[in-house]
């Protein structure tokens, strides 16, 4: 079904929003022939607004907004889909696998922590596709720092990204973008464990990990190894501000 603007979505347990704007209809188009990858027609629920849109992705980040140009480019058609950015979700105690799938398939992309996290945790944590926050100087959460690259629909921002159905919206993704990368799609089955498939390119080789990690020390990596350092993208975070 394609929606347009004016048009009021219906999304699971009731909950209504209204289409906004259409920025696929501006009149210049940006340029497709450097992307990685262009998401068409979304239905974009933003921070502020709901709007259509086509948006780019250029390095594991949203690199344009509004409408693209015709050129042929790897893309994703969400026409009649509902496209969010991963939440941000701040967890206390002991993790499980089934708990990580669980948030990561109700569109949480980023967990940060109100303790620092166990050696097993870590272990954990370096097996799911999901982005970890962790302070290790007991200082409060810089909300703003991790959420200059994480949480939001805007360019810049990490392309970690939920497309849905109105009906299954934040309960069963449609397709999930882990930094700028398809690492589940609901029309090729149905099991989860897929995703993790889905990290291998076509060679069989393992790829560097979509995973981004977020920290706050510049020993990080002496704590969490080589592993973490050479598979995992960390960005440091100035909580000085």
């Amino acid at each position: 079904m394609k929606y347009r603007v004016n048009d009021t979505l219906t999304l699971c347990k009731g909950r209504t929003v209204f289409i906004e704007k259409d920025l696929t209809e501006s009149g210049k188009k940006f340029d497709t022939s450097d992307v990685d990858l262009v998401i068409r027609n979304a239905i974009v629920i933003g921070a502020d607004s709901v709007y259509i849109a086509d948006i780019a992705i250029t390095d594991g980040r949203i690199s344009a907004i509004g409408g693209a140009d015709d050129k042929a480019c790897r893309q994703i058609d969400a026409a009649g889909l509902v496209l969010t950015a991963g939440r941000v979700r701040t967890v206390s105690g002991g993790l499980d696998p089934y708990m990580l799938e669980e948030l990561l398939f109700s569109g949480v992309s980023t967990l940060t922590f109100d303790s620092r996290p166990s050696d097993n945790d870590i272990k954990m944590m370096l097996e799911h596709p999901l982005n970890y926050c962790v302070f290790f100087d007991g200082k409060q959460h810089d909300t703003d720092a991790l959420l200059h690259h994480v949480g939001d629909v805007a360019a810049g921002r990490i392309a970690d990204l939920f497309l849905w159905k109105c009906e299954r919206f934040n309960i069963a993704p449609e397709k999930i973008i882990k930094y700028g990368r398809c690492i589940y799609d609901r029309s090729l089955t149905d099991r989860k464990d897929v995703i993790y498939a889905l990290s291998y390119d076509t060679s069989h080789r393992p790829v560097r990990s979509a995973s981004v990690f977020f920290t706050s020390h510049n020993d990080v990596n002496g704590y969490f190894g080589g592993l973490y350092k050479t598979e995992h993208t960390m960005i440091e975070l100035d909580t000085n501000k």
